[in-house]
């Protein structure tokens, strides 16, 4: 049971991370505290920080974490490719969180849509900000199974596994963009364990066709 103290110390930490207060300010309000700082990656492999570092655009390279993992994979998907792997993944490890980061609000709904016509009891989430009455604006973090959210709320998210099904939507954007770089950046960060991008197209999109075999599994 939360006591009256806790409860206002809970207020004011979630106030400050809503207005998106830095640290050094967080800590003057919530008064004398103590700030412990890891340094280092300890979120993904080293074979998705790998990846992600294809993309990095600040200054210095990153360490790599040690913890291990599969390559990231990219898929060449047909008509209904995206959900079929979906499903497949949600099966066959019930008890992890999978994330699926999607370019459009169309994707979103037409992925939510698929799965619940095709596999009903795996209960997908999805969120979006642009909706009315407000449905599809509260998640549930806690449990396992698929979230499907815009690559707009990705940033600070994060899943056992992430899936980007849609990266042929980037095709006709300059591989060199910034914007794009630090949006590829931010989704493969996303995972801890798995990674798996998708494109529905003849040829890869450019921005992964620049990507090595040694990070990128294709097929």
């Amino acid at each position: 049971m939360l006591n009256s103290r806790t409860t206002v110390f809970a207020d004011e930490c979630q106030r400050l991370t809503d207005t998106n207060s830095t640290l050094d300010e967080i800590a003057r309000n919530l008064g004398r505290c103590t700030r412990h700082e890891l340094a280092g990656n300890h979120r993904n492999t080293e074979q998705i920080a790998s990846f992600a570092a294809h993309f990095h655009t600040g200054a210095g390279t990153a360490v790599l974490p040690g913890r291990q993992g599969p390559l990231p994979r990219l898929h060449r998907f047909h008509e209904r490719g995206a959900a079929d792997l979906l499903i497949l993944l949600a099966e066959t490890q019930p008890k992890k969180s999978i994330g699926v980061i999607a370019a459009s609000q169309h994707t979103q709904f037409s992925l939510l849509g698929s799965i619940q016509n095709r596999a009903p009891r795996l209960k997908p989430q999805l969120y979006t900000s642009q909706s009315k009455g407000g449905m599809y604006r509260n998640l549930d973090l806690g449990r396992p199974g698929i979230v499907i959210v815009h690559r707009r709320s990705a940033k600070g998210l994060g899943f056992d596994t992430v899936v980007v099904p849609d990266t042929h939507e980037d095709a006709a954007t300059d591989p060199t963009s910034a914007a794009l770089r630090m949006s590829y950046y931010v989704m493969a960060t996303r995972a801890r364990q798995e990674l798996h991008l998708g494109y529905e197209s003849e040829s890869e999109p450019p921005l992964l066709a620049q990507v090595n075999r040694r990070d990128l599994q294709r097929g």
